[in-house]
C-alpha cells in the first residue's frame, strides 16, 4: 500500500490516499471505516444550549489552550513532545458538554480538526499526523470513564505510548472523577491538569435565562436565579419551557425539578 499523502474526498468524508485533497477542511469529526480505509467524517456538535455564557472554568481552559499553541518553539527547544491534555470533571449538566463544543466551536473556526474519539481513532490519529503534520488538532474524549473499560490500552499508548503523536490537545470530561484509575489520574504525562467544572453560577444562570426568557422583568429573573441553585442548565430550560411555553405554575414546576435534583443526589 502506497503511504498515505494526502485526503481522499467524496464531498464529504475524507479518507487516506496517495493523491487529491491536500488537507480536511476545519470541522468536528469522527473516525470511521469505508472501504478506501479510514476515514474522517463530519458531525455536528452545536446544540440550542450552545451560547456564551460568564463561565471562569471555560476561559480557564479556552487561555491555557491558546497558550499552548503558542509555546511550539520552546516545546522543540526543549526537546519535548508537543501535546497537551486536560480533564473537565464535575457532576452531570454542570456545563461540561457546553465547554467542549464551545472550545471546538472556536478552534475550528481557527483553521483545526475536532476529532471526538471512538474505538478507531488510535490508528486513525498516527494518520491524520502523517498526512498533516503541522495541523492543530483537538482530540475529544467525553465520560472518560466509559470509554476507557472498552479502550484503556489504546487510550494509554495515545497520550503517553508508541501511538502518541504531537501537536494536538487531548481534552477528556467525566461525572465520575473518584471511579478514574490511578493510571489516569496519578501520570502528569497522560492528563497534566484536571479542572473541576461546577454547576452553573447565579452569573451563568442569569446570562442563560436572560436570553430565554427574555420577556421576563429583572426583578423576576433574579427570582428565578435565587430560586435555582444547584439547578443544571439542562433544568433552567425545562423551568422556563413548561412555565412560559406551557403555562405550568412556576412554584409547582420549582418543586418538581427540585425533586428530581434531591432524588438524583440521593442514589
Amino acid at each position: 500500500m502506497t503511504e498515505p499523502r494526502q485526503w481522499g474526498c467524496n464531498g464529504e468524508a475524507y479518507w487516506a490516499t496517495g493523491s487529491t485533497a491536500a488537507e480536511v477542511k476545519p470541522g468536528v469529526y469522527q473516525f470511521a471505516h469505508q472501504p478506501n480505509g479510514i476515514a474522517l467524517t463530519p458531525i455536528d456538535l452545536v446544540t440550542d444550549d450552545l451560547m456564551e455564557l460568564p463561565d471562569p472554568t471555560c476561559a480557564e481552559v479556552l487561555a491555557g489552550i491558546e497558550k499552548f499553541w503558542q509555546m511550539e518553539e520552546r516545546y522543540r527547544k526543549h526537546k519535548l513532545l508537543y501535546k497537551r491534555s486536560i480533564g473537565l470533571w464535575g457532576p452531570p449538566g454542570s456545563g461540561k458538554t457546553a465547554t467542549i463544543s464551545l472550545l471546538a466551536q472556536r478552534f475550528v473556526a481557527c483553521g483545526g480538526l475536532a476529532i471526538l474519539f471512538n474505538g478507531i481513532a488510535p490508528d486513525g490519529l498516527p494518520v491524520v499526523r502523517s498526512i498533516e503534520p503541522k495541523r492543530r488538532v483537538l482530540c475529544i474524549m467525553e465520560e472518560l470513564d466509559d470509554l476507557l473499560v472498552s479502550y484503556e490500552d489504546e487510550i494509554l499508548s495515545l497520550l503517553d505510548g508508541e501511538t502518541q503523536i504531537d501537536n494536538i490537545v487531548y481534552l477528556a470530561t467525566t461525572n465520575y472523577f473518584d471511579k478514574l484509575p490511578a493510571t489516569i489520574v496519578n501520570r502528569p504525562s497522560r492528563f497534566d491538569e484536571w479542572i473541576e467544572v461546577p454547576m452553573p453560577s447565579p452569573a451563568c444562570r442569569t446570562a442563560y435565562l436572560s436570553k430565554i426568557a427574555r420577556e421576563l422583568p429583572e426583578d423576576r429573573i433574579a427570582c428565578w436565579v435565587r430560586d435555582t441553585e444547584g439547578f443544571s442548565i439542562a433544568h433552567l430550560k425545562e423551568l422556563a419551557v413548561a412555565v412560559l411555553c406551557l403555562d405550568s405554575p412556576y412554584d409547582s414546576v420549582l418543586k418538581r425539578l427540585k425533586d428530581m435534583i434531591g432524588a438524583k443526589t440521593e442514589e
